[in-house]
């Protein structure tokens, strides 16, 4: 299978992609949040490029496993995302995926605040594959789902 993980912001959908051969996931951009329609017109392009199956989408939680204040909105958000580009959806836990991609990166020697407006100016030219912080946490999430037992 291959899948497309996202981590839904309130601003911003950072998107990665991976598939259950070879169990990497990858960053491939953020999305600046738009209407739900513009949304699912860059996803649906996404999942044509990819030629996804599945949908991931990381489910907000606090420490204790409750669902994060959050998780209503993004639910909300995915599913009708998820219907409007004809995928199966499933939600993965996030917690600290933000601080794991925030690390990744630090490591990388790239600051968070670089990656954002390096993305934004990438999605402008449109070319390359956009990787900014948000891209590196849904990239962590689908990792986490693909190392599990159902990725």
């Amino acid at each position: 299978m291959k899948y497309i993980g996202l981590d839904v912001g309130d601003r911003r959908v950072g998107v990665a992609f991976g598939d259950s051969e070879v169990r990497v996931a990858t960053p491939v951009e953020v999305i600046p949040r738009g209407s739900l329609a513009q949304d699912a017109r860059v996803l649906a392009e996404l999942v044509r490029q990819y030629d996804t199956t599945q949908l991931v989408v990381g489910l907000p939680r606090n420490m204790d496993g409750t669902p994060g204040p959050q998780a209503d909105s993004v639910i909300a958000y995915a599913e009708r995302l998820a219907r409007m580009v004809n995928l199966p959806l499933v939600f993965w836990d996030e917690r600290l995926t933000t601080v794991e991609a925030t690390k990744r990166t630090q490591e990388a020697g790239v600051s968070a605040q670089t990656l954002r407006l390096g993305s934004a100016r990438s999605l402008r030219r449109g070319k390359k594959a956009r990787r900014g912080l948000d891209a590196i946490a849904a990239a962590v999430i689908l990792q986490d789902f693909l190392d599990s037992a159902n990725g």
